[in-house]
């Protein structure tokens, strides 16, 4: 990944030369962290949607200050990742040519030591911010292309009619009582081994906290962060037929992630977005089968690897105001908003509805968020509030940021994701038949910011702006 530095910044050399070279060599190997995305011409900067929306509304030097670190910050989490999947070949071949001794944690310190020096230095410069801001920007996940080569506008319509037909499949299970809800094995709840029971101040006390920065945007320290996970972590309950419905922790074997059942995993990571244009606090809960199959998926959609997000959304003052989830291929996407915090939803040109199958039930002290699944297909049946589970099995949380760092036999690492973002023998059949849509290997599962929504329109999971766009909320 070449960095072209603006006209208006000449660096110093040394360190520009090696975030150049480290690039060179993770885009050779194929390791590239996609959970971000580079800023060009600033090497030591990282963006994501969020804060490619923040951009507009940074006045004052301290909040530009701040949302350029967060950034920063942004891009050594994703080189801490890089260094640590880079083979082991290349960090000695990069360490000969740069005169370093081969060591992936003296690489990190130099990547830390040159994000300080270059931002320190640019910093300095005359019209740093208005050079920068203009290039901070985050691509859909929709290749125009692919659409245009696909005939884009006459294939909308059999597959919007396909997508409707689909949504009253779905909303029929909602309609349908939990007792009568077909099933083709035996309930199983699947529940948080460690959980953690706050009251509603106590859950306000981490919110407000959190956001004593200059944008108020949540950012919850370590404590906070694991009291608000464990606090929040749902209950899936899940129709067991067979052992593609069994939630488990990805290892890998072979050059492929897979899922290992005896050891029940749920991985969380937190995002933030927007409600009435001020910054919330979001939690993300992903759970992974080890295929989707079974008699009721469709054919086209079966194969390697399968999974669920369920996002939780907190208020300002920490209230769970929406749950959403997709498939981890980004389709079958729902909300469940609190039915006394939905004004309206908002209606879009040539685009469906927000599918809205229920309401976020209330959920006591003694009680935890549920959503229930069927067999093999794995779609969410239900979003419920559960006090009792049937045969429940205790599942670890664990950071998402594990999937993107996944040891391999002795200290080498991997990513369960390629460079795009699209999780590692997971193809689908529906690719060669859904192209059109324009989203590139669709229905193979993918990484966090790389989710795609909707086939008709173009509508990212990640999207700041999703609920303020679909919904007017009090």
């Amino acid at each position: 990944m070449a960095h072209r530095v603006p006209a208006s910044l000449e660096r110093p050399k040394e360190c520009q030369a090696f975030l150049t070279a480290l690039d060179e060599q993770v885009e050779m190997a194929g390791v590239r962290d996609a959970a971000s995305y580079p800023v060009p011409g600033f090497p030591y900067l990282r963006t994501n949607r969020f804060l490619a929306r923040l951009k507009g509304n940074i006045q004052a030097d301290e909040g530009r200050e701040q949302w350029s670190g967060w950034m920063r910050m942004l891009d050594l989490e994703a080189r801490g990742k890089e260094i640590s999947n880079l083979p082991d070949g290349i960090v000695s071949a990069l360490s000969l040519k740069l005169g370093m001794p081969p060591s992936r944690a003296q690489f990190y310190d130099r990547a830390q030591s040159c994000s300080e020096t270059l931002f320190q230095h640019d910093k300095t410069r005359p019209n740093f911010y208005e050079t920068l801001i203009p290039l901070v920007d985050v691509p859909d996940e929709y290749s125009f292309a692919m659409r245009a080569f696909g005939l884009y506008p006459l294939m909308a319509i059999p597959v919007a009619i396909a997508t409707d037909t689909s949504r009253k499949k779905v909303r029929s299970w909602f309609d349908t009582s939990l007792e009568n809800l077909p099933a083709d094995g035996r309930l199983r709840a699947f529940i948080p081994a460690e959980s953690s029971s706050l009251s509603d101040k106590e859950v306000q006390a981490i919110i407000h906290a959190s956001k004593e920065n200059s944008r108020g945007v949540p950012l919850p320290d370590q404590n906070g962060a694991k009291k608000l996970v464990q606090h929040f972590a749902p209950v899936f309950i899940q129709d067991v037929a067979a052992s593609y419905d069994e939630i488990g922790r990805i290892v890998w074997r072979g050059d492929c992630p897979d899922v290992d059942q005896t050891r029940p995993t749920v991985y969380y990571y937190f995002s933030d977005a927007l409600l009435k244009g001020k910054p919330i606090l979001q939690i993300n809960y992903v759970i992974w089968y080890s295929e989707r199959a079974g008699k009721r998926a469709p054919w086209m959609e079966r194969g390697h690897l399968d999974g669920i997000t369920l996002r939780v959304s907190l208020d300002e003052f920490g209230k769970p105001f929406m749950v959403d989830i997709m498939s981890d291929c980004g389709c079958y996407h729902l909300f469940a908003p609190a039915k006394e915090r939905l004004a309206q939803m908002i209606s879009k040109p040539l685009k469906f509805d927000p599918f809205v199958p229920q309401w976020l039930p209330d959920v006591s002290q003694d009680q935890r968020l549920g959503v229930q699944l069927n067999s093999g297909w794995h779609q969410v049946q239900r979003v419920l509030a559960a006090k009792d589970f049937p045969e429940p099995i205790p599942y670890e949380l664990v950071p998402y940021d594990i999937l993107e760092v996944l040891s391999r036999k002795g200290s080498q690492t991997e990513s369960i994701f390629n460079s795009n973002g699209i999780a590692k023998c997971s193809e689908r059949t529906e690719r060669f038949i859904l192209f059109s849509m324009g989203i590139p290997k669709i229905g193979s599962m993918r990484q966090r910011g790389h989710h795609a929504i909707e086939l008709i329109g173009r509508t990212q999971f990640d999207d700041p702006d999703l609920f303020d766009e679909s919904f007017t909320l009090k």
